[in-house]
């Protein structure tokens, strides 16, 4: 058998494409072809073939296979003068590559170096050739794609002012007698049905639902809490084409159809469409199934339910359009613009969330502080003394498409008895007044053991693609505690662990109260920057404000110095990067090397008052100078200034003293 002989292992290696010179074994002073970057592969007789053995390997006897094609980076094949093997070796590369072996005969490996050199001279300017016309085709297909995208648009808006062309019914599933409803155990109906189709022209799919919280005739005597996503996804890719997500109050029995906002493009993936209900609406939700029987891949596959046999195999009751390019724009209902077009997380993956996120955090109870472990990011820590509370919000929680989050936590000091962890999801826009009101309004996963030292909660469908979570911690009586949170994660998944307690969505949404009725100004929370003690007889305390509240208005955050100069109250405004935007209309007309500047005296109250002509800028100093006293004592307490909290407390009252009574307070 002549040819070449390789083992297993080395396979990879071999055609992996890498530059590689084979070198007869005794050929004399082969060694010296070593190179930096070029694999030197040993041929050793075997008969009328050769056996390729790496540079430093020794030959074994068994496992070798023959090679149906020659290595794929071979540059040369170096065999002594006048080889006898030489002919049937060059024969058979002959026939399995269809091109003549780079063969060099040679007295040495000196007299080899320059044919190896002129060879190794020619595969790099062939490189270089290929190179450019590689840089030229590329170019070429960028202007093929600029003008079909120039192309595409102009036909977009001409066919754009047309009516919307009548849809083709691609495929009609008609409603049966069977029914799927959420199996027993589950929290979530979630389900997976294939179309059977590829993605190319879908413009809108519709689904049978057979009944809806309150009866199989779907009356109900209240709204249905809960909410239902849908995504049709291509099945090899797992990209996501369309995303709907529905309130419950949007559903009623019987046919329900979505649509698309274009017809979708020459994508040739097979289809699939995702459901998940949640909330009322997942324990009363029946959807229709089909008639007749499906193959078990086309099947309906719901999470919680073993896969149907063939004869059992039953689809979704539902129907598919389809068109053709540019011959449907329009806006869809609750479409879910996040989604669509997307990519989702590996399925099962945990993916932490950015250090961002946790340099975001804010405390809004109790005391928190940060641990620095050197190489690693600062982590973050609470002390709870007795049955104290604790809580922190991360205002930007991105959860890009995931199901499940995950909270990792440690027991640094104290016992876990009686101790307990939650947390609380939020719409990204809610305002976090405390832990008592965030309750009120989002998604409590319930208190867990603090024991455990992890939890995860399934995130709710209406929260989209960013939110709000509150990590709440209390304590229990006869001890400290002090708890670190090690990690937060996010995982995608399709059937994730049921909540311990969940609140309906439709609650989540609902508004809270406008501020003006309230009555009350509020403040979220209170974070100290600085407190300095410059020249003497003066010190500030440089403060920030998240969720000042009051008058129908909202600022999510303020900054501001209070400052005593010789025990007169002084307030300081700044333009500048760091500091939020305070006023509508600037009423400073100082400046300093830092930028635009206004301090405020308590004798000089009245006349700003008068000046402010914006309703949105009298609230805030309103709302501000009646909660500077409990600001100012908050900051001087973080500050470590407990002897001297009063004087701060009575400075900010200074200056409430003077709010003119025009003024909303």
């Amino acid at each position: 058998m002549s040819g070449l002989l390789a083992r297993a292992a080395d396979l990879p290696a071999l055609m992996s494409g890498a530059p590689a010179i084979l070198v007869a074994e005794t050929l004399p002073g082969w060694q010296s072809l070593r190179r930096p970057g070029l694999a030197l592969w040993r041929l050793v007789a075997a008969g009328d073939a050769f056996r390729l053995v790496p540079e430093e390997a020794r030959p074994e006897e068994e496992g070798w296979e023959a090679l149906a094609l020659p290595p794929a980076g071979a540059l040369a094949v170096i065999l002594p003068e006048k080889a006898a093997a030489a002919a049937a070796l060059a024969a058979w590369w002959q026939a399995a590559a269809g091109l003549p072996p780079p063969l060099i005969e040679a007295a040495d490996a000196a007299a080899a170096g320059a044919a190896v050199a002129a060879r190794l001279l020619d595969a790099l300017q062939g490189a270089q050739a290929r190179a450019v016309a590689l840089e030229r085709s590329l170019v070429q297909t960028r202007r093929d794609y600029e003008e079909t995208r120039e192309v595409v648009a102009a036909l977009s808006r001409r066919l754009g002012h047309r009516p919307p062309s009548p849809l083709s019914l691609a495929l009609a599933l008609e409603p049966g007698p069977g029914r799927l409803r959420r199996p027993a155990g589950e929290a979530r109906l979630a389900l997976r049905q294939p179309l059977g189709l590829r993605l190319q022209g879908i413009a809108a799919l519709a689904l049978h639902l057979a009944a809806l919280p309150g009866g199989e005739g779907g009356e109900t005597a209240s709204e249905p809490a809960g909410a239902m996503r849908l995504r049709l996804r291509g099945e090899e890719s797992g990209r996501i084409f369309a995303a709907w997500t529905l309130p419950a109050g949007a559903l009623a029995p019987g046919w329900l159809t979505l649509d698309l906002p274009c017809p979708l493009g020459p994508e040739r993936e097979s289809a699939a469409l995702e459901l998940v209900a949640e909330g009322g609406l997942a324990a009363g939700l029946v959807l229709s199934l089909e008639e007749g029987w499906v193959p078990a891949h086309l099947a309906c596959a719901v999470a919680g339910l073993p896969p149907a046999a063939e004869p059992e195999a039953r689809a979704l009751a539902l129907r598919l359009w389809t068109a053709g390019p540019g011959e449907r724009f329009i806006v869809p209902e609750h479409w879910n613009w996040d989604e669509a077009g997307a990519s989702l997380p590996l399925e099962g993956v945990p993916q932490a969330i950015a250090p961002g996120t946790w340099h975001a955090a804010r405390r809004v109870a109790g005391q928190w502080g940060r641990v620095d472990l050197g190489g690693e990011a600062p982590r973050l820590s609470a002390r709870l003394r007795g049955a104290e509370e604790a809580a922190l919000l991360l205002p930007r929680l991105t959860l890009a498409g995931h199901d499940v989050l995950r909270l990792d936590w440690s027991l640094r000091l104290g016992e876990a008895e009686g101790a307990g962890i939650g947390l609380c999801l939020l719409d990204r826009d809610a305002v976090v007044r405390g832990p008592a009101a965030a309750l009120a309004l989002g998604c409590f996963s319930g208190w867990r053991d603090l024991a455990a030292g992890s939890l995860t909660m399934t995130l709710p469908l209406g929260l989209g693609w960013q939110a709000q979570a509150l990590i709440l911690l209390r304590g229990a009586e006869g001890g400290d505690l002090q708890v670190e949170l090690s990690a937060l994660s996010l995982l995608p998944g399709r059937a994730p662990e049921r909540l311990l307690a969940t609140r309906a969505r439709a609650e989540a949404e609902r508004a809270p109260e406008p501020l003006a009725e309230a009555g009350v100004p509020v403040v979220g929370a209170v974070e100290l920057h600085q407190h300095l003690r410059g020249r003497p007889g003066y010190e500030h305390l440089d403060i920030g404000l998240r969720d000042l509240a009051g008058g129908g208005q909202h600022w999510p955050g303020l900054r501001f110095k209070l400052a005593r100069n010789n025990d007169t109250p002084l307030l300081e405004f700044r333009r500048a990067r760091d500091w939020p935007e305070a006023f509508i209309e600037w009423p400073g007309r100082e400046s300093d090397r830092f930028g635009p500047v206004m301090r405020l005296r308590p004798a000089e109250v009245g006349r700003l008052a008068g000046a402010l002509s914006h309703p949105r800028d009298a609230a805030l100093l309103a709302v501000l100078l009646d909660l500077l006293p409990l600001i100012a004592d908050e900051a001087a307490r973080q500050a470590g200034l407990g002897a001297e909290a009063g004087l701060w407390r009575e400075a900010g009252g200074r200056f409430l003293a003077t709010l003119p009574d025009a003024l909303p307070a």
